[in-house]
Formats: structure tokens, sequence, C-alpha cells
């Protein structure tokens, strides 16, 4: 069957047909693998990734197409109207997929996240192995019915993950603005996963924010450039506070802010008198459960096998923002500046150069209402979140898949970087590690045997283009004979989601990449690839 492109963008080609899945909607059974005889099971690639396409839905890159130079073209119409995904597009921009299914169909649920403007989980499904995609819906979003703007930004709910527990669906997400602190939990939404809409029960918009509260220091009429304040520092700026006026809250959306003021203010009507209130939005929205019992949840890495879903218990990332405070600690992150920004990464300012100084830990816990969990404590094997080497597995990302394999052991698929990617996101390379019990692990495909990897000297060609910058989020689903499987995996063309045109990147000097205005914006972009034991 021919597909319609919409878009001016080019597609990859390939003869491989792929599909995607998690065990995470089925906990109680795990999903079983290929035995390699002689020792764990092992994975390898066969054929190509693939950049997998969505059929209708929100804003694509491709249908303008947006570029480096205007990485939001087509957003909105000449009447201020965002638009919709008008036919087939690139499934992009969106990452972190959490996917189920049996054979060929599969149920996704997706972060879509246009830089700087917009967030929102989106639910698709697949009746090809997940190599295209029809839109089934959206919820959650943070800025809906706006425009691209600098008072904008995508915080918003993000890492979407489904639990099915005691005959029930849970759709956890992360609320960004408080996200990785300490105290900081994930956002509980019930919702029925194998509906036709399965987000339908879910408010189409749920921003988030900060919960920050200050007073007016002197009267407002809206919408003014400039909103004095007693207070702005808790506030996420650029961003939206909410001024109560005469008559009710009224959302102003502000690019920048001093100590006492709101400023690059606009949008909203009405007048407030010197110590009315403004607020942000709250962290954890009125009529919706959050997690207890998670540390500093990143998000959910995967979910380990039980007796039956009644009780489930999951790997998930415990983050620290800012943990360490200088590169000359013990543990601490210290490449030098010249050479993170070699890949557009690093600051050549002291005392820190640009480096990410976050402490990721890979932990465990059960739930058995999946509203509160039992800390476990941390796993064993996957990394060390203090190595600074240039090969080191020090950072892991939410979003994998554990997998059963036939004679009892657990494979875990996972991204992670390290320090030399200026970034504690974990998206280096996409790897494979083994574990009897799921506490104690043994990276199987690490930094140096990766099972896919980014390629900093930027490749031109289709698909490495695709995530030469970032790989991600590895979900595995394994076929009927146990001996095949098919992963789907998010990935960027730059470490940056958006470069300023004129970037030369690249760790190569006979191969740098220096970025045009021209060149499509490529991020955030949902592939697959077809995996078999070896």
């Amino acid at each position: 069957m021919r597909i319609y492109l919409a878009s001016k963008r080019r597609l990859a080609v390939s003869a491989v047909v792929l599909a995607v899945g998690i065990a995470v909607l089925l906990p109680a059974t795990a999903l079983a693998a290929g035995r390699h005889h002689g020792g764990p099971t092992t994975w390898s690639l066969s054929g190509a990734p693939v950049p997998a396409t969505l059929a209708g839905g929100p804003w694509t890159l491709g249908q303008a197409p947006a570029t480096y130079g205007d990485p939001t073209a087509g957003y909105c119409d000449a009447a201020g109207a965002v638009t919709r995904n008008p036919g087939t597009e690139l499934f992009q921009p969106a990452y972190f997929p959490n996917v189920s299914g049996h054979g060929r169909h599969l149920r996704g649920f997706f972060d879509y996240r246009p830089k700087d403007t917009d967030e929102a989980v989106v639910a698709a499904e697949s009746d090809d192995g997940g190599r295209t995609w029809r839109y089934q819906g959206q919820a959650l979003e943070s800025n809906a019915g706006q425009c691209p703007s600098p008072a904008l930004n995508d915080d918003g709910q993000g890492h979407p993950t489904v639990l099915h527990i005691d005959g029930k669906d849970f759709l956890y997400t992360l609320t960004r603005p408080t996200a990785d602190t300490a105290g900081s939990q994930l956002l509980v939404h019930r919702i029925d996963a194998d509906s036709a809409h399965p987000l339908a029960k879910l408010p189409k918009a749920q921003p988030v924010g900060t919960g920050a509260g200050t007073t007016l220091t002197g009267p407002v009429t809206l919408p003014a450039a400039t909103v004095p304040a007693a207070d702005t520092s808790a506030f996420e700026i650029p961003g939206t506070i909410r001024v109560q006026t005469a008559a009710g809250l009224v959302d102003v959306r502000c690019t920048g802010a001093t100590a006492t003021a709101f400023t690059g203010c606009v949008g909203g009507t009405g007048a407030a008198t010197a110590g009315s209130a403004v607020s942000a939005y709250a962290a954890v929205p009125d009529g919706v459960a959050a997690t207890t019992g998670l540390l500093s949840p990143d998000g959910i890495l995967g979910v380990l096998p039980g007796k039956d879903d009644d009780t489930v218990t999951v790997l998930y990332v415990k983050k620290q923002k800012d943990y360490f405070t200088s590169v000359t600690q013990p543990g601490a992150c210290n490449v030098p500046y010249s050479t993170l920004a070699k890949i557009g990464e690093g600051k050549n300012k002291a005392p820190l150069y640009g480096n990410n100084e976050d402490l990721a830990t890979v932990r465990t816990a059960t739930t058995h209402d999946g509203i509160h969990f039992t800390d476990n404590g941390p796993v064993t094997g996957l990394g060390d979140n203090t190595d600074a080497g240039a090969t080191a597995t020090r950072f892991i990302s939410p979003s994998g898949t554990v997998v059963k394999n036939p004679d009892g052991t657990l494979g875990l698929f996972y991204g992670a970087g390290n320090c030399y990617d200026g970034d504690s996101d974990g998206f280096h390379y996409i790897g494979y590690a083994t574990s009897k019990d799921g506490v104690n692990w043994k990276i199987v495909n690490g930094f140096t045997n990766p099972l896919l990897s980014v390629d900093t000297t930027f490749p031109k060609t289709s698909p490495e283009l695709y995530y030469s910058g970032r790989i991600y989020g590895p979900q595995v689903v394994l076929g009927k004979d146990g001996k095949t499987a098919t992963m789907v995996f998010a990935g960027y063309r730059t470490p940056k989601p958006l470069p300023k045109p004129g970037t030369v990147l690249g760790t190569d000097p006979n191969s740098l990449y220096t970025v045009s205005g021209s060149d499509l914006a490529t991020y955030r972009t949902i592939l697959t690839v077809q995996l078999t034991t070896k």
C-alpha cells in the first residue's frame, strides 16, 4: 500500500518492517526471549533503523517543513490558529515512547514536545508492527491554543508510562517544573489503555507549574508588559503567571523577570490592586493523584515480572539535580569546555564549564495500588553514577524494557550516557543488561559495544541523521518464536534539539557539520528497528 506523504521532508527507505512494544502494560506476564547457548541471551540488530510515520494528530516538523532557521514553521496559520497534521508525516517531535501490543497490532503513548512551545501526551496505534501509526488522541497539553512565543516554555507533563495494576490502567507523567527535586513525585491518571480513545477520560489541557505564589506590589491593568511582584524567584520564566483580578484568575505569559517584577508580559485583561495574589500553576493539579514513596523520580525505566498483577515492582530513575557543585569534587563530571563545545554543549565559564552535575540512580519500588510505592533501594551493575570516564555508563534514562528469558533470567534494554554528553539524560547509546533477580545486573552491550549509538561526526545520511545526536527510550516486544524482537526508540539529529544556524559541530576535524538555517529541524523522532538473538 502506498502511503501519501504530505511532507516535503525526505523519508528514509528500508525493507525492514519493524514493530515496537514494552511489557509495562502486562507486568505480571514478563515477555519471553530466545536463549544464547553457552551464556546469557544476547541481541543484535537485523537491518537498519527506520523513522516511523504518524497519520493525523498535532502539528509535526515536516508539514511546512520546520528548519533550524524557522523551527516552528507552520505551527499556526495566518489567522493565528494552531494547525494539525494534515496527512502522514514523520513521527516528530515526539519521544519517550511507551508501547504494548500483540503481533503486529501495537498501542503507544508518546511525549509530544515541540521545543519551547508545548508538551502533551499523544496516543497512537499501529497495525503494521510500528512502522506507521494512527493518531488516537491527545491530552494533558500545557499550552493549548498558543502560537510560538518567547513567553512560552515546553515544561508540561512528560515521560508517559502505563502500568496495569489490579485490573486498572494507570498513566504516569513527570511534572517538569518541579521534577528531580526533593519531594517530587509522578502524577497518576486513570485511563482505559485498550480502548479506541485511551486518553478520552483525561482533560485535553492540564498545565502544571511550580506552585509558587507571591503578591503584586502595585496596581496592574492587564495586558501589561511589566507586572510588579514581591518575589519572582520560585516561578518558571519564561512561562505563565496567574494574576488575581476582580473578575478572577487571569493567565499572563512573561519572557523574563527581575527580583521584583515579571517582564515582557503579554495576555490577559482586567485590573488588579496592590496586594493581589500572583501564582503559578500547581505542581499537582486539583483532582490528580501523585505517587508516594518514590525518591525524586525522573521516570519509570521498566517493570520486573511478578506472580500476578496485584503487586508490581518497577525499575525507576532517581535524579538529583545539581548534586555536584564543582568539577573539582570527587565523582563530579570534569570534561573540558573545548571538548564539550565540539558537540554543542558546555560553557566557557567557571565553576562547572557546562558540565552536567546531576546524580542519577536506578532503584526498584513496589506498589499494590498504583499510587503508594515502597522504595526497595538501588540496583547494582548498571554502570557507575560517579564515574567521569569517557567510556563510562554514568547516566541511565527512563523508558526501557525488561524481558524474561526462558531460563528465568531477565534482560533490560536501556538508554545511557556519561559526562562527555554534557547532559544527564542518558542518550549516548542503547544497551542491554541481564540479571537473575532484577537487582544485580550485568551489562552485556555497553558503551564500547552498544546495540545503537550516537555518531558525533553527525553524518548527513539516513537513517543515522535521525539519531546521530541523541538516542534513547528503547521499547522492545518479542516475536512469537522468542528469537526475534522489535524495538522503538527516539533520536535527535544533534545533541541540542535546535542548534543555532552557523554552529559548527563534530569530533572529526576533517568532517565537521555546519548547521544551516535551511536544514530540516530533526529532533525527537520515533524510529524502529528489528532485533534477533545471537
